[in-house]
Protein backbone atom coordinates (compact mmCIF):
# COMPACT_ATOMS: atom_id res chain seq x y z
CA UNK A 1 0.00 0.00 0.00
CA UNK A 2 1.27 3.20 -1.18
CA UNK A 3 1.69 6.11 1.65
CA UNK A 4 -0.78 7.76 -0.09
CA UNK A 5 -3.16 5.22 -0.17
CA UNK A 6 -2.34 4.88 2.97
CA UNK A 7 -3.56 8.64 4.35
CA UNK A 8 -6.47 8.49 2.04
CA UNK A 9 -7.62 4.81 3.47
CA UNK A 10 -7.15 6.60 7.07
CA UNK A 11 -9.22 9.48 6.38
CA UNK A 12 -12.00 7.24 4.81
CA UNK A 13 -11.91 4.62 8.06
CA UNK A 14 -11.80 7.18 11.03
CA UNK A 15 -14.27 10.13 10.15
CA UNK A 16 -12.59 12.86 12.33
CA UNK A 17 -9.19 12.14 10.09
CA UNK A 18 -11.18 13.81 6.96
CA UNK A 19 -9.99 16.84 7.22
CA UNK A 20 -6.34 15.68 7.67
CA UNK A 21 -4.41 18.10 5.76
CA UNK A 22 -2.02 16.35 2.58
CA UNK A 23 0.83 18.80 4.28
CA UNK A 24 1.73 20.67 6.95
CA UNK A 25 3.44 23.98 6.79
CA UNK A 26 6.31 23.67 9.64
CA UNK A 27 7.16 27.01 11.04
CA UNK A 28 10.84 28.05 11.44
CA UNK A 29 12.81 27.00 14.36
CA UNK A 30 14.85 29.81 14.87
CA UNK A 31 16.68 28.89 18.00
CA UNK A 32 18.20 25.73 15.77
CA UNK A 33 18.43 27.68 12.77
CA UNK A 34 16.22 25.68 11.13
CA UNK A 35 14.23 27.29 8.00
CA UNK A 36 10.19 26.72 7.66
CA UNK A 37 9.14 23.49 5.77
CA UNK A 38 6.17 22.15 4.44
CA UNK A 39 6.05 18.13 4.35
CA UNK A 40 3.59 16.14 2.92
CA UNK A 41 1.59 14.64 5.52
CA UNK A 42 2.77 10.58 5.35
CA UNK A 43 6.17 11.81 5.37
CA UNK A 44 5.64 14.28 8.69
CA UNK A 45 7.07 12.91 12.39
CA UNK A 46 5.40 13.56 15.82
CA UNK A 47 7.61 16.60 16.14
CA UNK A 48 6.50 17.95 12.58
CA UNK A 49 3.09 17.51 12.89
CA UNK A 50 3.58 19.24 17.06
CA UNK A 51 5.51 22.55 15.29
CA UNK A 52 2.48 22.31 12.19
CA UNK A 53 -0.36 22.52 15.10
CA UNK A 54 1.29 25.58 17.10
CA UNK A 55 1.66 27.23 13.54
CA UNK A 56 -1.70 26.74 13.03
CA UNK A 57 -3.05 27.45 16.66
CA UNK A 58 -1.36 30.68 15.76
CA UNK A 59 -3.49 31.16 12.57
CA UNK A 60 -6.48 30.40 14.56
CA UNK A 61 -5.98 32.65 17.41
CA UNK A 62 -5.43 35.72 14.81
CA UNK A 63 -8.73 34.63 12.90
CA UNK A 64 -10.90 34.31 16.20
CA UNK A 65 -8.95 38.03 17.49
CA UNK A 66 -10.52 39.51 14.54
CA UNK A 67 -13.98 37.50 14.46
CA UNK A 68 -13.75 39.01 18.23
CA UNK A 69 -13.11 42.67 17.18
CA UNK A 70 -15.67 42.26 14.60
CA UNK A 71 -18.80 41.01 16.75
CA UNK A 72 -17.41 44.35 19.43
CA UNK A 73 -17.74 46.34 16.56
CA UNK A 74 -21.09 45.21 15.38
CA UNK A 75 -22.77 45.00 18.86
CA UNK A 76 -21.43 48.22 19.98
CA UNK A 77 -22.71 50.25 17.22
CA UNK A 78 -25.89 48.56 17.20
CA UNK A 79 -26.08 49.42 21.03
CA UNK A 80 -25.58 52.79 20.05
CA UNK A 81 -28.55 52.65 17.87
CA UNK A 82 -26.75 52.22 14.35
CA UNK A 83 -28.79 50.92 11.21
CA UNK A 84 -28.16 48.20 8.94
CA UNK A 85 -26.77 50.66 6.14
CA UNK A 86 -25.16 53.11 8.87
CA UNK A 87 -21.06 53.03 9.19
CA UNK A 88 -20.31 50.80 12.36
CA UNK A 89 -17.21 53.35 13.29
CA UNK A 90 -19.32 56.53 12.75
CA UNK A 91 -21.58 55.14 15.31
CA UNK A 92 -19.64 54.12 17.76
CA UNK A 93 -17.26 57.46 17.68
CA UNK A 94 -19.84 59.94 17.24
CA UNK A 95 -20.07 60.85 14.08
CA UNK A 96 -23.35 60.30 13.41
CA UNK A 97 -25.66 57.35 12.69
Amino acid sequence: MTTSVAVAALRKRHIWLEALPDTVSIPALEARQRPAAVKAIQDATLDDIAFAMLGAEAEFNAVGDRLHALRKLYNMARQAGALGSDRAVDAISGGGC
